[in-house]
């Protein structure tokens, strides 16, 4: 008996032309589709496809919202035969919704690699993030992940005033000014470091 399938792919760190041959075709070939957000300049690749925006307002935490998504998605699957599933970035990279899936056993879930914001914002910065030694740490966790690292971090999802204020609260400032760079809307045509 085959499972029902799961394509996951990502929409890049912005504009269309990072997304990648292969997940154009996986979109064209779906006929059940969904976007975690609307609130992504790719997401229009999407013609139909169902947003879980609606999950944000929904739920107290970003937990919850992320298990309704992979519930969603699938019984979508489930009651379908397939489903493709599309989020900002790299399904790799930062994706709660997509590890829930991955370790759903009802499932054959396929995911399709994508162009990632470390791409980008290790060529923006001059570095590269592996021999450099970034540590990727997403700014909800912050406080318990690396307010008190030392080295180079990269702050990811930090997408409101409130969560920035959160993790200049939790990060120990008795250590010094170390320095800090901001990078917004990288690949896009308003990019700003």
């Amino acid at each position: 008996m085959t499972r029902p399938v799961v394509v996951i792919v990502g929409l890049g760190p912005g504009p269309a032309g990072l997304v990648t041959h292969e997940t154009m075709v996986a979109i064209a070939a779906s006929s059940t589709r969904f976007r975690r957000t609307n609130r992504h300049p790719s997401a229009s690749l999407l013609a139909g496809a169902t947003s879980f925006d609606d999950e944000y307002e929904r739920h107290a935490t970003f937990a919850a919202v992320y298990a309704a998504i992979a519930a969603r998605v699938a019984d979508a699957a489930l009651r379908d035969g397939s489903a493709l599933y599309a989020v900002p970035g790299s399904p790799g990279v930062l994706e709660e919704g997509v590890r829930l899936l991955l370790a759903d056993a009802r499932l054959d879930v396929r995911v399709l690699p994508a162009v990632s914001l470390l791409d980008l914002a290790g060529l923006r910065l001059g570095i590269d993030p592996v021999n450099d030694g970034v540590r990727l740490v997403d700014a909800h966790r912050f406080a318990e992940a690396a307010a008190d690292d030392c080295g180079p971090v990269l702050v990811a999802q930090c997408h409101a005033d409130w969560v920035l204020s959160d993790m200049k609260l939790a990060h120990d400032s008795a250590r010094g000014a170390e320095p800090v760079v901001v990078q917004q809307h990288l690949g896009h045509s308003d990019e700003r470091v």
